[in-house]
């Protein structure tokens, strides 16, 4: 058995356990879950203090309505991000964000890379991020999902209320708006230095 099903299965436990009341089960399952809600939060909202209130709200709310979750069909994780998303959006309406420095989840890890090498990679790290921020939100909303989150087509389609074919054609339209921003970056840097 993949390790997917396992925690699945591990899961489908600890949730019918915090279904009936059990308030360890729902901790071991916060427990489990509460990075990967913050991380994704904070991609979205990129303010801790907001991404942390969010979250606590997210395991609020999973919690006063985990009765009502069924196992089949979506995974906890997906039902649990769907609950941030919406919680974010709303927040989102009363307040609007600028954007923010490079997420601090995002290092370039090895002992092999040169100083030069590493401040190159973070450079880069920074100039896609900076795109990423610049996308329409669903767009930000489905690259994060897919790439930060992990999550596969059907799980994110679940979490946005979408069909798994407008998932991959958001995706497809964010890629070549990320990457055509990027282009223009460079075409502008270069034209800098080679002017300077």
């Amino acid at each position: 058995m993949r390790r997917s099903n396992l925690q699945e299965t591990d899961d489908t436990g600890l949730i019918v356990r915090a279904a009936k009341g059990d308030r360890e089960a729902f901790g071991d399952l916060y427990e489990r879950y509460v990075f990967r809600v913050f991380r994704h939060v904070y991609y979205l909202t990129n303010n801790t203090h907001t991404a942390e209130d969010l979250t606590a709200q997210t395991f609020l709310n999973a919690l006063e309505a985990i009765h009502r979750y069924e196992v089949r069909g979506v995974t906890f994780l997906a039902w649990l991000l769907r609950i941030a998303y919406n919680l974010t959006m709303n927040h989102k309406k009363l307040r609007s964000n600028g954007n923010s420095p490079l997420p601090e989840a995002v290092e370039v890890q090895g002992t092999a890379y040169s100083p030069e090498a590493t401040c190159e990679a973070v450079a880069d790290g920074e100039q896609v991020w900076a795109g990423v921020q610049r996308l329409k939100a669903d767009q930000r909303q489905v690259i994060v999902m897919r790439f930060i989150d992990g999550l596969s087509y059907p799980d994110i389609a679940k979490v946005l209320g979408k069909s798994i074919g407008a998932v991959r054609v958001i995706q497809h339209r964010a890629l070549c708006a990320l990457r055509q921003r990027l282009e223009n970056d460079l075409g502008h840097y270069y034209a800098k230095s080679r002017a300077g």
